[in-house]
């Protein structure tokens, strides 16, 4: 049965209000100042009404097979948001003070039902993120165009063309927070408006991705006068100056992320420009080859003169760091911070502590003993997501998320492989899905909007891929 009617009104303020998220979550300081995970789940709240006016107009039109797919699909999130708030009405601590010092002390509570040691916190964290996620699902569910969902991919990647600038200028002038030191930093590691690098590391990755998407996509539909008379020269350009901030931020990991994406983009060029050049001879094919290698080198070559101070400081460290490691065990490494990690998540292994409580109760299970000082480290992030997600929502919580990614995933992948924009749009998000594992990036709220923005979207776009066996639920594609 064929899905309802197109929408254009719902489809315009869908792109437009992911847009908005993604915008203003980036500026907000990824999420993470006073108050930005309310605002942001106040700002991604619209929603849930629009998969709800969705799934009331598939309801209406007869569209079975879709409207399932759209409860299928939202399931996941459903029951993962029901632990949170079942765990929330059954705390297992709260809040006293001890002389003048407040603790959370454990109080009796259901054993056998999900529990939380920081309600409040969780309820918080899961309006956010999961609001954040609902405004990427609005994208598979209410739009009909791939160009729609194409300009809002680079919208985002303009907007973090824009971060990037910023935050090259604030390093050069050597400002000392966000907005050229108008607004202090909690953590010196800052870059651009975020307040922990790893975690501009993890947008960069993301929105430079797009951005690539983007420059492959344009190869496809190149201009009659030629491809560099297009958008695609503008696209490149883009791609390459957010990429340039992995090292000048001063992050080992995003100058990773982002040179693994630089060289891959690299080699589908050079494969590209190669077989270009062989339709008319040999020869013509190498020096395509070589022109773009040449380009590529200069364009290396001039990222390292710019960001040369914060990679001297930063190699001089690493070699500190692999001294001390060869020297003997580390006494705030990350493998004993694991470890104990995984001790706190195999003692609740169902429904874990509590989203939101992993600082609070971390501190029963870590080995990392005071020193001279008397000084005790906390820890706040397990600096892996992954880990931390068991510890707080356990296997059953951390499952379903899994779901909610995995199902739309299996059923959109089972019919046709990715395109070039979707698969770059894919690639981007399991990289930072990887590198939750042994960092936080999805602790920043700005991050997992994006995620959650162009998985949707590359979903979305494949599904309205011309040619493709689409589902009953979608509509006829847009170019």
């Amino acid at each position: 049965m064929p899905g309802p009617e197109n929408n254009p009104h719902r489809e315009r303020r869908v792109l437009l209000h992911a847009g908005l998220v993604g915008v203003v979550s980036a500026w907000l300081y990824g999420g993470m100042g006073p108050h930005g995970e309310w605002i942001l789940a106040a700002l991604a709240s619209p929603a849930a009404w629009f998969l709800f006016a969705e799934a009331r107009d598939r309801r209406a039109a007869g569209d079975r097979a879709g409207l399932l797919r759209l409860l299928r699909w939202l399931a996941p999130l459903a029951f993962l948001a029901a632990l949170v708030v079942v765990g929330a009405l059954n705390p297992s601590h709260r809040e006293t003070f001890i002389f003048d010092g407040l603790v959370l002390r454990p109080v009796p509570h259901v054993t056998w039902l999900p529990a939380s040691a920081r309600p409040l916190d969780g309820l918080r964290t899961l309006a956010c993120l999961g609001g954040l996620a609902l405004v990427g699902m609005s994208l598979a569910f209410c739009v009909q165009s791939r160009l729609g969902l194409r300009r809002l991919v680079l919208t985002l990647a303009l907007n973090t063309l824009a971060l990037a600038v910023l935050g090259t200028l604030q390093r050069q002038m050597h400002a000392a927070g966000p907005f050229f030191s108008e607004v202090p930093s909690p953590n010196p590691a800052w870059f651009a408006t975020f307040f922990y690098y790893n975690h501009w590391g993890a947008y960069a990755t993301l929105a430079t991705a797009a951005a690539f998407a983007l420059v492959f996509q344009s190869l496809k539909q190149t201009p009659d006068r030629g491809w560099l008379h297009g958008p695609g020269p503008s696209l490149a350009l883009a791609a390459l100056l957010i990429a340039a901030t992995g090292p000048l931020s001063g992050s080992r990991s995003a100058t990773v992320l982002l040179l693994a994406l630089a060289l891959a983009a690299l080699a589908l060029a050079l494969r590209h420009v190669y077989r270009l050049g062989a339709r008319r001879s040999h020869r013509s094919a190498l020096a395509g080859a070589v022109g773009v290698g040449a380009l590529a080198a200069l364009a290396a070559a001039l990222v390292a003169f710019q960001s040369r101070e914060v990679l001297a400081r930063r190699l001089a460290q690493t070699v500190e760091q692999i001294a001390e490691v060869s020297a003997g065990p580390v006494a705030h490494g990350r493998p004993a911070l694991y470890a104990d990690t995984w001790r706190m998540a195999t003692d609740r292994p169902v429904f874990g502590w509590g989203l939101e409580s992993y600082g609070s109760i971390f501190v029963r299970y870590t080995r990392f003993r005071p020193g001279p000082d008397g000084l005790r480290t906390a820890f706040e992030d397990a600096h892996s997501d992954w880990l931390q997600s068991l510890a707080e929502v356990g296997f059953v919580g951390t499952v379903a998320l899994l779901l909610f990614a995995l199902v739309p995933l299996f059923e959109t992948l089972r019919r046709d492989r990715p395109s070039v924009f979707s698969g770059w749009l894919l690639g981007g998000c399991g990289l930072i899905a990887a590198y939750a594992w042994v960092e936080f990036p999805l602790a920043c709220p700005a991050v997992v909007g994006l995620w959650w923005i162009l998985f949707f979207a590359a979903l979305r776009h494949l599904q309205l891929t011309p040619g493709r066996t689409a589902p009953a639920a979608c509509s006829p594609s847009s170019s």
